[in-house]
């Protein structure tokens, strides 16, 4: 039992801290990519619409289909990660506990 429950946290650790710096890197990369797209269209270049990006980044991250983003779209999306991320993972109490634990530490 504390073999699985080391393994599972290390997993979970190591799976924790990869996504913190994965989520960094692709805030930088969609903040410098709106960066470019706001300079083309500022300089005539392109026209964006930004009501349909809206509404379709909206209706890609509301979950539960209530019509906002809110705590238990966000609850959704950690429930269907932390199930696919734990499967079959032996120790997934140990998973779960050392991916919050990568999550912080990945500063």
């Amino acid at each position: 039992m504390p073999t699985q429950l080391s393994y599972g946290f290390v997993c979970g650790f190591c799976s924790g801290y990869a996504m913190r710096k994965v989520g960094q890197v692709g805030a930088v990369v969609f903040g410098m990519g709106f960066c470019a797209l706001q300079t083309l269209s500022y300089c005539g270049y392109v026209q964006v619409d930004h009501s349909r990006m809206k509404k379709d980044f909206e209706n890609l991250l509301d979950l539960n289909d209530d019509g906002k983003i809110d705590k238990e779209d966000i609850d959704i999306l950690s429930e269907k990660v932390m199930k696919v991320l734990s499967y079959n993972v032996p120790g997934g109490s140990g998973f779960a506990a050392g991916f919050v634990g990568g999550i912080r530490s990945g500063r």
